[in-house]
């Protein structure tokens, strides 16, 4: 099934068919609802103190835009914390959770929280095998980086009141943080941010396991599809540029810069085939609904305005690279980064610029409400 819904999709950016928004609209108003009932009983199993540190103002933007893709103990979160949470509090709000993100976007998610305690064991095999070999203030601050690896080291903020039909969910922590903003019974999902390390576990019972990876099977698609010709368009520099400048909301697409890289119009009609799945991909972290809408936005943007930009080696995506694909609905950021010798490591960021945070709903949504005063 997934398999000719992704064919569907594909046709929409290849011009084949063409999404019917009201379509998505009409889902989008039941995801909507069913995210306020989850998000209403996740708050009735939380006492006053709890709900006083969860709940936020809907135009609190600095807690909203708070989020970061490093570890608590270099950016400290606010909100409320999973581990402070009972077994009932957890149930609540993972039904939250799984209501506000796809199945593969919730698996996704949980994977990348999994992943905390084997970074939390390698740094601890590292102390242990330093001995006194670390100064004390060294053994401090390494000790301080392994306790805030840690899967129930994420926090939860919610904006508004969810059933006011206009609110806003999000969770973060470290390699992850994911957004929901509910306006009016439309749902937008940016910004996301999922990283992951390892991507693939190497060693024990779990040793293959993997994340992100069909991510990077579709880009690995897409870049074998592409001629020398097209390469030398996309290749922007052999140096991976430094993925930190989207470790967190102070970087921003920047619009106005001049477009660079390939343009999806020069693809071919098969390229572009490909270059829709791994759109999609990424997009796949939304409820359906919300990820269908999206890429009617970008179906409606046109080709002509979606572009390419690659840096690293393209000839082995197990080195470390960085691809960026830009629109004026779309800008996804995707780096496999790393020690040179093993970049076993993701960093993906997806935005809207058009429709941050539901922005641009949200001021439609205020203007009607002062027109109606």
């Amino acid at each position: 099934m997934k398999y000719f819904i992704l064919i569907a999709l594909s046709t929409i950016l290849s011009g084949a068919v063409h999404a019917h928004p009201d379509h998505a609209e009409i889902g989008m108003q039941q995801e909507a609802a069913a995210m306020a009932e989850a998000a209403a009983e996740f708050l009735a199993t939380l006492d006053d103190d709890q709900r006083a540190s969860v709940m936020f103002d809907l135009d609190d933007t600095e807690a909203r835009e708070g989020w970061s893709n490093l570890p608590t103990v270099m950016a400290p979160r606010a909100g409320l914390q999973i581990a402070t949470l009972n077994d009932a509090q957890r149930i609540a709000l993972h039904g939250l959770l799984a209501r506000s993100l796809s199945s593969e976007g919730y698996g996704d998610a949980m994977h990348i929280m999994t992943l905390e305690t084997y970074l939390r064991a390698g740094v601890e095999t590292a102390i242990a095998e330093r001995g006194d070999d670390l100064s004390d203030e060294r053994r401090a601050r390494a000790t301080a980086i392994m306790e805030a690896y840690d899967p129930e080291n994420y926090w939860v903020r919610i904006f508004g009141d969810p059933a006011s039909g206009t609110w806003s969910l999000v969770l973060d922590g470290h390699h992850l943080a994911v957004t929901a903003t509910v306006v009016d019974g439309r749902i937008a999902f940016t910004p996301v941010f999922l990283g992951n390390n390892p991507q693939i576990i190497q060693t024990g019972v779990y040793a293959g396991r993997r994340s992100l990876q069909h991510e990077l099977d579709r880009v690995a698609d897409l870049m074998a599809a592409l001629d020398t010709e097209q390469m030398e368009e996309l290749v922007r520099s052999e140096d991976v540029q430094d993925s930190a400048n989207f470790a967190g909301p102070d970087w921003v697409p920047d619009m106005d810069a001049a477009p660079e890289g390939l343009s999806a119009a020069d693809l071919s009609a098969d390229q572009q085939i490909l270059l829709s799945y791994a759109i999609r991909e990424f997009v796949g972290v939304a409820t359906l609904a919300a990820g269908d809408a999206q890429m009617a936005r970008i179906e409606a943007d046109g080709m002509d305005n979606i572009m390419l930009a690659w840096w690293g080696d393209y000839t082995d995506l197990s080195r470390r690279f960085m691809l960026r694909i830009t629109g004026p609905s779309l800008h996804i950021d995707f780096t496999r980064t790393g020690g040179e010798d093993r970049p076993n490591h993701f960093h993906i960021v997806i935005r809207d610029p058009s429709n941050e945070y539901g922005s641009d709903w949200l001021q439609a949504h205020y203007e009607e409400a002062h027109t109606d005063e």
